[in-house]
């Protein structure tokens, strides 16, 4: 998803992206609305729609903040949003609660936006803008409801799995039981849009809707069964300490022939003139450039920036992460008070996933 994105900013210190899937929502709805109540008024409530889905994130986010979860990022696409946090909820209290953030704003949203549309002169005759307050309060409770329903991936799912989590003390279990609801649900969503598309009428998003919920609703349970197979695996026990460094005036070609620098680590980190670490190129990255070219070829027109990988705690649980993996490069820097200490060697990494299931 991060791939198509246009990043908008940032606000509280979070990233705000958007996919381009949006801007065909944004046209269909604008569209839509513009030849109801005007082209200005439309192109309002597309904005006020999209703000709303800000709120809503924003809300997850600023909650997990306060229960010590940070998010990674705000992503807008044509379903919706995620907030992308940056590991998993330490309790089943903070789960339940980061969870029914996002509705709660909605609701507020939803009864501020009602309210004021009836305060304002509700009814045929009111303005188009009041009208589209009216319409604004409406979407955010439908927002709210959709998401309460009971099944991964929706924010109903995740205060099942705080729920259960809070009963039995297994969240993996809890997860898992979560994401079979939300398969129940997602067929049944997806059934309820198939039936209204034979009838001729509007279902084709109500069908996608209830796939996209049963898929990932899916891919949750899996991820559980992994998670559940890693638990007690700390990133300590597969890193390697003691990361290779080496200056941006490296060539890829010299670096090869300091290749026992790199140990098993698989890569080595490109320090700036101060020796502070910027970025990571792999050994494998190395290899890969034709021989006559890598006395050219300089560490720093390869490396990946830190802030661009995933940066984990010497502690932290190998489970935790996953969530924040890329799966086409699962990179996992190791930092402690600031500092960079090592890195998961990649090798070492997906033997350990293969090893629990993924």
């Amino acid at each position: 998803m991060k791939s198509g994105s246009l990043k908008l900013g940032k606000l509280f210190g979070i990233d705000v992206n958007m996919h381009w899937s949006v801007a065909l929502i944004g046209m269909l709805l604008g569209a839509s609305l513009g030849s109801a109540i005007g082209l200005a008024a439309g192109a309002t409530g597309v904005a006020g729609f999209l703000a709303s889905i800000l709120v809503h994130e924003f809300a997850h986010a600023l909650t997990a903040r306060r229960f010590g979860v940070g998010t990674e990022s705000i992503q807008l696409w044509a379903l919706g949003g995620i907030a992308r946090l940056s590991r998993e909820s330490p309790t089943a209290k903070a789960e339940g609660w980061i969870a029914v953030a996002g509705p709660a704003a909605s609701v507020v949203l939803g009864v501020v936006g009602v309210a004021g549309w009836w305060a304002l002169g509700a009814g045929a005759n009111a303005n188009q803008f009041v009208g589209l307050l009216g319409w604004l309060g409406i979407i955010n409770i439908f927002i709210a409801v959709f998401n309460l329903l009971p099944g991964a991936p929706l924010d109903g799912g995740r205060i099942l799995k705080a729920v259960r989590w809070g009963i039995h003390g297994d969240r993996y279990r809890a997860a898992q039981e979560a994401g079979r609801a939300g398969v129940v649900l997602g067929w049944l969503i997806a059934g309820i849009g198939f039936v209204l598309i034979l009838r001729a009428q509007s279902g084709v998003w109500l069908m996608i809707t209830g796939l996209f919920v049963m898929m990932n609703a899916q891919v949750e349970i899996a991820a559980s069964r992994i998670a559940a197979n890693l638990a007690g695996v700390r990133v300590r026990d597969l890193t390697w300490f003691g990361l290779a460094q080496a200056g941006a005036d490296m060539d890829a070609d010299s670096m090869l022939w300091q290749r026992g620098r790199l140990g098993s680590a698989g890569g080595v980190a490109v320090t700036d003139e101060a020796g502070t670490p910027q970025g990571l190129v792999l050994e494998d990255e190395l290899w890969a450039i034709p021989a006559d070219e890598r006395p050219w070829v300089m560490l720093t027109q390869l490396m990946v920036p830190f802030d661009r990988m995933v940066q984990a705690a010497p502690d932290e649980s190998l489970a935790d992460i996953l969530p924040r993996l890329n799966p086409r490069r699962p990179i996992v820097t190791v930092w402690e008070d600031g500092h960079l200490v090592g890195m998961v060697p990649p090798k070492r990494l997906s033997e350990r996933l293969s090893a629990a299931g993924l």
